[in-house]
């Protein structure tokens, strides 16, 4: 179920950039605020989303450190992960190096740094000849085609 809410949150935040893709923009309730706080101790002026109204997952969009930031939860409060958007100098040196041998990082258009739990995953959307191709990197510089965009 976990990894269902993860794919599904991720899958909105590829797919919505950093435009809302919200299907409602319902209150969360009591119990997914209050997770949130546990989480987030001092943050204000939270926005909140529904992403998905059949998996129950709310996006609370805020501002953490200067740096706009999304998490996710369940209906049931369970915290599913964290992004951000980050620039390609950002990225660790390990994934640098490996995007730069195996694509044109010149046409890098986006970084999303998504993190759940102990895992950290980098979403690099690049240009390619005929779309976009959406690839998958691990910290330690492995890098996958997540998706392809026609």
């Amino acid at each position: 179920m976990k990894k269902i809410l993860v794919t599904m949150a991720f899958a909105a935040i590829v797919l919505a950039g950093n435009t809302s893709y919200a299907a409602d923009k319902k209150d969360p309730g009591y119990i997914v605020k209050e997770a949130f706080k546990r989480e987030f101790t001092q943050v204000k002026n939270v926005t909140w989303e529904v992403l998905s109204a059949e998996e129950g997952i709310y996006k609370a969009s805020f501002v953490l450190n200067n740096e706009s930031v999304q998490a996710y939860f369940s209906t049931t409060g369970d915290y599913i992960g964290t992004a951000r958007t980050i620039s390609l100098n950002q990225l660790p040196i390990m994934v640098i190096k490996e995007l730069t041998k195996k694509y044109n990082t010149d046409m890098v258009e986006d970084v999303v740094e998504y993190s759940s739990g102990n895992d950290v995953y980098y979403y690099i959307t690049t240009a390619a000849n005929k779309g976009k191709l959406i690839l998958k990197a691990t910290g330690s510089g492995t890098i996958t085609v997540h998706k392809t965009i026609k």
